[in-house]
C-alpha cells in the first residue's frame, strides 16, 4: 500500500484514533512485562496494520522514488538537501570506520574510554550511505553500508551498558545511535542490488536482538517512572523498539512500543511530555537542545508508524504539532507561556524556561544560550502536519524559512539529520 493510500484510510479513521477512549481496555503488550493496565488515565486506541509494509523502517518505497526524482531533476528545495547529504563526511563511500567494537556502552569507566562518538559515526555513516545507495544507485554506498552492517554483526558481543555503574545513558545510545543501524540494515534489505545476502540480514538481526532488545525491555519493564529517565529517553528508546520490530516483522513488539508511547506512564509518552494546552514540553524548562531532542525522537516514532498505517500523529488532537509549535515560537525568540511541569521521576525540577542553559551560562560553563540552535527535527513534522493533512504550523515554517536545508545529525549525531531531502514532498 501506498503512502497516498494510507492517508485516506487514516483520515477516515481520525476520530477514533485522535482521542482517548473512555473504556479501558486489554493491553496490547503480551509478554506479561508491562500492565498498562494498571498505569493511570483512560487508554488512547489507534489501528495497527495486519502485516508490515517493506521498506518501512523509517522510509518508504514512495520515499525512495521521490529521491530519486529529486536528484535526476534537481528539485528545489529538496536537491539543496541532498547536497547537504552527499558532501557530509559520513556519506562518503571511502569512509573509514572506527571499529568495529566487542563491546557497546555509553559513558566510560573501569578501564573502558568513551567511544560513543566513534561507533555513532559509523553506524551514522551505514545508514546515510544506504540512503545515498538509495537515491543514487551507485553500488559502492551499498558497499560501505554494509562494510560497517557486517563487520558490527560479527563482532559485538553482548548487550549494549553503561559503563558507569548504575547509569542508564546506554538506553539513550540505543535509541538515538544503534537506531540508525537498523535503518540501514531495513533499507539494504530491502533495496535491489544492494548486496546484502540473506546470512548479512540475519547476523544484523541476531546483533540487535542480543545487544539492543534486551536493555530496552528491562528499562520498559520498570514500571516505576522513578527507576527511569527524563522524556527524551523514554522516547528514544521506543522509537529504535518499534523500528526493530517492523524489522523483525514481530508485530507484538511493534505494539508494545506504541501502547508506551500512547499510554505508558513514564516520561516520554506523549500525555506526559507534551502539555495539551500550551505545547510546552516536559524538558523546555531544561535547556532547548534536550527539549528538541525529546519531540524529534516523537516525530520519528509517529513517521515510522505512519508508513504503517498507525496514526500517532494525531492522538490527542494533534499534541506533537502543538509540542512542535511551542519549541519553535520560544526558539525565534518570542515569548511564550510557561508553568512547573514535573517529570514523572521526580529527579528534577525546573521552575523557568531554560533553567539548567541559564545556571550554566551564569556559572561559565557555557559561552552562549542553547536557545535559538535549531536541530534538524522540523522538516519532518511540518511535512506531515502541513503538507499532508494541510494544517498549519506558522512558527515551524518560520524556522524552516531561517534554517532550510536542514543538516546532518548534530549535536552528537544523536538526530537523523537532512530532513529537506527525506521528509519534505512539497510538489509531490
Amino acid at each position: 500500500m501506498r503512502i497516498k493510500d494510507l492517508i485516506k484510510a487514516i483520515k477516515a479513521v481520525t476520530v477514533f484514533t485522535a482521542f482517548a477512549s473512555l473504556v479501558s481496555c486489554k493491553s496490547e503488550i503480551v509478554d506479561g512485562t508491562t500492565d498498562i493496565d494498571s498505569w493511570p488515565l483512560p487508554s488512547i486506541e489507534v489501528t495497527y496494520p495486519e502485516t508490515f509494509v517493506h521498506p518501512g523502517v523509517a522510509f518508504s518505497q514512495e520515499d525512495i522514488d521521490r529521491w530519486r526524482k529529486i536528484v535526476k531533476d534537481h528539485v528545489s528545495p529538496q536537491y539543496e538537501g541532498f547536497e547537504v547529504l552527499k558532501n557530509d563526511k559520513l556519506s562518503q563511500a571511502n569512509y573509514v570506520l572506527n571499529g568495529p567494537y566487542n563491546e557497546l556502552y555509553a559513558g566510560e569507566g573501569e578501564g573502558r574510554p568513551s567511544i560513543y562518538i566513534q561507533y555513532a559515526n559509523d553506524f551514522a555513516a551505514a545508514c546515510q550511505c544506504a540512503i545515498m545507495f538509495a537515491a543514487t544507485g551507485q553500488k559502492s554506498y551499498a558497499d560501505k553500508a554494509l562494510e560497517v552492517i557486517r563487520s558490527y554483526a560479527k563482532t559485538v558481543k553482548g548487550e549494549v551498558f553503561d559503563a558507569r555503574q548504575g547509569g542508564s545513558d546506554h538506553i539513550l545510545m540505543i535509541g538515538n545511535i544503534c537506531v540508525k543501524y537498523v535503518y540501514a540494515v531495513e533499507l539494504l534489505r530491502y533495496l535491489p542490488d544492494s548486496g546484502m545476502t540473506d546470512e548479512d540480514f540475519r547476523a544484523a538481526c541476531d546483533m540487535l536482538r542480543t545487544a539492543c532488545v534486551p536493555p530496552l525491555d528491562d528499562f520498559f519493564a520498570r514500571t516505576d517512572p522513578k527507576q527511569k529517565a527524563v522524556g527524551n529517553f523514554g522516547a528514544a528508546a521506543m522509537n529504535c523498539y518499534m523500528c526493530m520490530g517492523i524489522l523483525f516483522d514481530d508485530m507484538a513488539m511493534y505494539k508494545k512500543a506504541i501502547d508506551i508511547y500512547l499510554n505508558g506512564y513514564e516520561s516520554g509518552s506523549i500525555r506526559y511530555y507534551i502539555d495539551g494546552e500550551t505545547g510546552q514540553c516536559q524538558e523546555s524548562g531544561r535547556d532547548q537542545t534536550h527539549a528538541q531532542l525529546g519531540i524529534g525522537m516523537l516525530s520519528m516514532l509517529c513517521e515510522v508508524a505512519w508508513k504503517q498505517g498507525t496514526n500517532l500523529y494525531g492522538v490527542l488532537d494533534n499534541r506533537l504539532l502543538k509540542g512542535y509549535e511551542y519549541t519553535a515560537q520560544y526558539n525565534l525568540g518570542y515569548d511564550v507561556p510557561f508553568k512547573y511541569m514535573p517529570e514523572l521521576t521526580g529527579k528534577y525540577n525546573w521552575y523557568e524556561l531554560d533553567q539548567v542553559d541559564k545556571q550554566e551560562l551564569a556559572n561559565g560553563d557555557r559561552t552562549e544560550s542553547r536557545r535559538g540552535k535549531f536541530s534538524p527535527i522540523y522538516e519532518r513534522a511540518y511535512n506531515h502536519y502541513v503538507t499532508r493533512m494541510g494544517l498549519s504550523m506558522p512558527y515551524v515554517d518560520e524556522v524552516l524559512e531561517k534554517i532550510r536545508p536542514e543538516g546532518n545529525g548534530a549535536p552528537d549525531i544523536a538526530h537523523l539529520g537532512f530532513g529537506t531531502f527525506l521528509y519534505c514532498s512539497q510538489g509531490f
